[in-house]
């Protein structure tokens, strides 16, 4: 598999990004004043999650993986943030500061796969 390098380290920035609003909103010290718009925790899902999942696949130079019982091949950086946005939905129920939502986990869903299909546009 070869990497692409800017694209890496795009996607290695972003992921610390990501992780750094993660441990905020587990410690609970996220600005609450975006909180008056509509669904914001939804739209920030999509964007958020879906950016890296368009990153991702950049990064990893648009790898596919095939199984042996599936007749077609899957994106493998788009699976990898699949799994990572379950775990972190997850672990939230385990937070008293975090919720775990199936609403977030589908617009992560939605976000991942939206985003993946952009990069197939460009």
């Amino acid at each position: 598999m070869k990497l692409d390098g800017r694209w890496t380290i795009t996607f290695s920035v972003y992921l610390a990004i990501l992780i750094s609003i993660s441990l905020l909103a587990y410690l609970g010290v996220l600005p609450t004043k975006i909180s008056t718009i509509p669904y914001y925790d939804k739209i920030l899902h999509f964007i958020l999650v879906g950016i890296a999942s368009y990153l991702s696949h950049k990064a990893l130079g648009r790898k596919m993986i095939s199984l042996s019982f599936l007749p077609f091949a899957l994106p493998l950086a788009p699976l990898i943030i699949t799994m990572l946005a379950a775990m972190d939905e997850s672990l939230q129920a385990l937070s008293p500061l975090r919720s775990c939502s199936l609403l977030d986990m589908s617009a992560n869903l939605l976000g991942i796969w939206f985003f993946f299909w952009l990069v197939g546009r460009t």
